[in-house]
């Protein structure tokens, strides 16, 4: 076990090191067992954190990556959003292991201390270097792993605070700078944990007075003095921002990694995102001022910092983009492109010039918005500068930086592009071949499947080099080397967690780098498959049906339906054990290989009517799966987590056909009249998808609110809940309102837990509890491990 040598250093040991390369590189040792999966198997899982950035060496050699580990970070009551020692929770409370991995040999490093957590390594350019943090010694902190001696050492005097994973280091071209988000001068991690939760409890934000002193908390809004709030918030439209980022301030540095000076560039502010200019004369940055009224809508500033005179420039306020990360710097220094990202924006492409912070529309004809996924992407530039490049409605798509016209590249009809393979952060798109060819992953448009596309950027043609039944990770992580040719994709199938796999891009071959969980594969695991169905208005829907290992044709098995309103059910066929991946609270195949199948329905939703959408979107594919003869139709159960535990009361309200219903993270209230002041963004432009205000909408809000027809109810109902998730108000008024209608009902509430419960004790607790009601109330027999008994064709029933 790692162990500090002494004061802020670590002895970086390694943990993996697995045969030859490539024919003997982990290799199965003997055929899967067919049994049920070990809830302590599955609570082991270990996983690829999906937000840190992964990155290549210099000489293609090595890979740095964040292991996300089994075990927990602890938290406590003062905060929800970081740990005492300042790990923030943004992508979840596991402990992160900050890796480096030899793509050759196998071999893993671990760069942080065995008991800490450290995340997001970064490459120095010459190599030499890995910057990392950690929070080794009881704070977070930068730690500088040296490639000659294979030790980590913290760089002094500094606490780092990044929030979400991709905030890692920027290094400077020659390698002798960092430019870092730390802790406010004058401040401790108590003192900022402190404002973080005081935001979530309002007992927390009365001021300190002196004896005597009245101790209130006022809050005011006079439309004489400001704007009223647009009840329809539109792309272009300035609007209202509610800002509650004091919690997120940091002072954003630059940090001299030879004589260990510290520089505050910004401080105090809620800096997002951050980026040298090609010639390191400036640093441009984001910064959150809030979200825009009666939305989710965020808003940035756009701002430079000039290194030679100090002087900091807002080059655009308040523009909307989805993370603060969807900007890039033009080769030339002279500009930076950003593409409007988010809720209420137009994902249009947009040019500010360094200059002056004019703006200048990319909007040639036909081109359609390049913000896919409500953010995360930014414009590619091309090498000259002259060109951006961006995916937009499922191709690569060319525009010429003066025109502003442009066009399609690459584009099919078999496959929808996700994402072009780059290394996160870079402003420039990656060849490979000298500006020839660009490379995209890609999903199958019809069926399943992903793959590694070749866009040639002279012909325009697309050609697939690798076509994979698979799910691929976003693009954090994806990344190339300049120097081999190869790049670098993380993806998952139903047999097989996320792991990071390398394809080289001159002979189209691919291989396995890391190996995350070599005990999972002692067991069969479920197989998934499509179903189709039609939905209203004769529309096409299919569902991904996970069923038992070794599942016996003709054979009718309890049903359990996983919803979610407004997701594609279909697209979990190639994600590990459905829609939880690494996650052990939604690993389904905990339930498959006890004998049980899984159903993810498509359940898209029309605007204000949730639950008259998803009735028939849902059942449509349960009948399906009867039809077909998979499933049992007098055992069906269904479950929903977050959005989904109010769709799961939408169903249960409007059908008896479901023995046993399971919810988590309940936070939506099933009263949305109720709800609506809590998030009226929400309701009229979010998830919530009524279109407007209780004012506007008052008929949408009633006939969306399950709670009135609770009465109908007739499934047993169990709830699982982390105390910490929310003000507890939706699962206890579901609660009170079955006790009181006598229905059957269980909630357990689990001690400090949020939206997810995630820590070992509770997540098996739930889970036995979870394999007791389905078996209970789906009148299944279990055999001594807790698999379904069964007939020839269907479960046996209890004697």
């Amino acid at each position: 076990m790692l162990r500090p040598l002494s004061v802020g250093t670590i002895a970086c040991a390694v943990v993996g090191l697995v045969g030859a390369f490539p024919e003997n590189l982990f290799a199965q040792a003997s055929a899967p067992s067919r049994e049920p999966l070990p809830l302590d198997v599955a609570l082991a899982l270990r996983g690829h954190n999906s937000r840190s950035p992964i990155n290549f060496s210099p000489n293609g050699e090595w890979i740095a990556h964040t292991v996300q580990s089994a075990e927990n970070v602890p938290r406590d009551s003062t905060a929800f959003s970081y740990s005492p020692t300042g790990f923030p929770f943004a992508e979840g409370d596991a402990r992160m292991e900050a890796t480096l991995t030899n793509v050759r040999t196998g071999e893993a490093i671990l760069l942080g201390g065995s008991r800490s957590a450290s995340w997001a390594p970064v490459w120095s350019p010459d190599g030499n270097r890995v910057a990392f943090y950690s929070d080794e010694g009881g704070e977070a902190g930068l730690w500088i792993w040296e490639r000659a001696t294979r030790t980590a050492t913290r760089f002094p005097g500094v606490i780092v605070r990044p929030y979400l994973g991709f905030e890692g280091v920027r290094w400077s071209v020659d390698g002798r700078r960092l430019i870092v988000k730390i802790l406010p001068a004058g401040m401790t991690i108590a003192e900022a944990n402190a404002k973080d939760g005081a935001r979530r409890s309002a007992t927390r934000r009365f001021p300190q007075v002196a004896p005597g002193q009245p101790s209130v908390i006022v809050r005011r809004f006079d439309p004489a003095q400001a704007p009223a709030a647009s009840a329809a918030p539109t792309p272009g439209a300035a609007a209202p921002l509610i800002a509650e980022t004091d919690w997120l301030a940091v002072d954003l540095a630059i940090m001299d990694v030879r004589t260990k000076q510290v520089t505050r560039v910004v401080e105090r502010a809620a800096v997002r995102w951050y980026a040298w200019s090609p010639d390191e004369r400036f640093l441009a940055y984001t910064v959150l001022k809030g979200r825009e009224a009666n939305s989710q809508q965020p808003n940035f500033d756009l701002n430079v910092f000039e290194l030679a005179t100090g002087a900091p420039r807002t080059l655009s306020t308040n523009i909307r983009l989805g993370y603060g990360i969807e900007w890039s710097w033009s080769p030339d220094g002279r500009t930076i492109g950003y593409i409007a990202s988010g809720q209420l924006a137009s994902g249009e492409m947009v040019l500010v010039s360094l200059s002056d912070g004019s703006a200048r529309r990319l909007r040639g004809n036909g081109m359609p918005s390049f913000d896919p996924d409500d953010g995360e992407f930014a414009p590619l530039w091309s090498a000259d500068g002259t060109q951006l490049f961006a995916i937009g409605n499922g191709a690569l798509w060319r525009i010429d930086a003066r025109s502003g016209q442009g066009s399609a590249l690459g584009a099919t009809p078999d496959w929808q592009f996700r994402a072009v393979v780059t290394p996160f952060g870079r402003p420039t798109i990656w060849s490979g071949d000298g500006g020839r060819t660009a490379w995209v992953t890609a999903r199958r448009s019809v069926g399943s499947g992903a793959g590694l596309l070749a866009v040639d950027l002279t012909t325009g043609r697309s050609r697939a080099a690798l076509r994979e039944a698979k799910s691929y990770s976003s693009i954090f992580s994806l990344t190339a080397s300049e120097t081999t040719g190869e790049l670098a994709i993380v993806s998952t199938d139903q047999q097989r967690l996320d792991d990071i796999w390398v394809f080289d891009t001159r002979h189209d071959r691919v291989r396995q780098a890391t190996r995350n969980n070599p005990a999972l594969e002692r067991y069969e695991l479920g197989t998934a498959r499509l179903i189709a169905w039609t939905g209203i208005d004769g529309q096409p829907l299919r569902g991904t049906l996970l069923l038992p290992p070794g599942y016996v044709k003709g054979r009718r098995v309890p049903l359990v339906v996983s919803v979610y309103g407004g997701a594609q059910g279909s697209a979990y066929v190639n994600s590990f054990g459905g829609r939880g991946g690494v996650n052990p609270m939604f690993n389904m195949h905990v339930l498959a290989t006890r004998g049980y199948a899984v159903l993810y329905p498509d359940a898209p939703l029309r605007e204000g009517r949730s639950m008259s959408d998803l009735l028939p979107a849902v059942m449509g594919g349960v009948d399906a799966a009867i039809d077909s003869g998979y499933a049992d139709p007098n055992r069906l159960a269904v479950t929903g987590q977050s959005f989904g535990s109010l769709n799961t009361l939408a169903l249960i309200t409007q059908t008896a056909r479901f023995k046993a219903a399971i919810i988590t993270g309940v936070v939506l209230h099933p009263d949305l009249f109720a709800d609506y002041l809590n998030n009226t963004g929400y309701y009229e432009h979010g998830q919530g998808n009524m279109g407007g205000s209780i004012w506007d909408r008052r008929e949408r809000y009633f006939d969306n609110s399950p709670l009135f027809l609770f009465d109908r109810i007739q499934t047993p109902l169990l709830i699982g809940q982390g105390d910490r998730d929310g003000n507890l108000v939706p699962p206890n008024a579901v609660f009170a309102a079955l006790e009181r209608l006598g229905k059957p009902v269980e909630f357990r509430l689990y001690e400090s837990e949020s939206h997810v419960i995630s820590q070992k004790p509770n997540v098996r607790d739930f889970w036995l509890r979870r394999l007791e009601f389905l078996a209970k109330h789906l009148n299944v027999a279990l055999d001594s491990l807790g698999g379904v008994l069964f007939d020839a064709e269907r479960a046996k029933t209890p004697q």
